[in-house]
């Protein structure tokens, strides 16, 4: 058998991956048209091209499929690379301006699925608890985002309040209100919300 050269993935698993990605698209589309309790797994495949069985080998559970919709809506938006990437800045301006960059592009790229969770969490308790979970983890990444460099934080705010800050103001309820209900852009959106960051966070200069 030839050897796989570093960094490349084998067909199969690329097969592999292209197909959950396919499932997570089709499943997708159904819980946005149908709502997530009336689709089937069943529907799922069908609309995906594969064999139930296929579905089942991959995901196990409807909850898993729904999850896989989120990761390739954060994947779409770059959110995990965002992140990563403000980490590595020693320079909270920037890291507040990028925060306001991934909280456009999220929420901009959300076509139907905060609705399609809030639907599904409120038909399926372990789906209500996956997304409780996923709230706390947005809680503590907004935390993390100031660590290390709190001495670049105006007086009266600290870590804690900077994090709690952050995740309000990135709230998607507030995108929607600007760009949905007062029609703004979403660069108007990006504009205004690093800019009521840095002013909310930052020491002045």
């Amino acid at each position: 058998m030839a050897d796989v050269k570093p960094g490349r993935i084998p067909y199969r698993q690329r097969q592999a991956l292209a197909t959950r990605r396919l499932i997570a698209q089709a499943a997708r589309t159904l819980f946005t048209a149908h709502g997530y309790a009336a689709t089937s797994i069943e529907a799922v495949a069908a609309e995906a091209g594969v064999s139930p069985r296929t579905v089942y080998a991959i995901f196990g559970t409807k909850k898993a499929i729904l999850g896989a919709v989120c990761e390739e809506w954060l994947r779409e938006a770059g959110v995990m690379e965002a992140i990563a990437a403000g980490m590595t800045e020693s320079d909270l301006a920037r890291r507040l301006a990028l925060v306001a960059r991934t909280s456009r592009r999220q929420w901009e790229l959300d076509r139907g699925v905060r609705r399609m969770i809030g639907g599904a969490a409120a038909s399926d308790a372990d789906v209500a608890r996956m997304l409780d979970g996923w709230s706390e983890d947005r809680a503590r990444s907004f935390h993390r985002l100031v660590d290390g460099l709190e001495g670049q934080l105006r007086d009266g705010v600290d870590g804690k309040r900077a994090g709690a800050l952050i995740r309000a103001l990135t709230a998607a309820e507030i995108y929607s209100e600007l760009v949905d209900g007062e029609g703004w852009s979403p660069a108007a959106y990006e504009t205004w919300l690093s800019a009521i960051l840095a002013q909310q966070l930052l020491r002045h200069r």
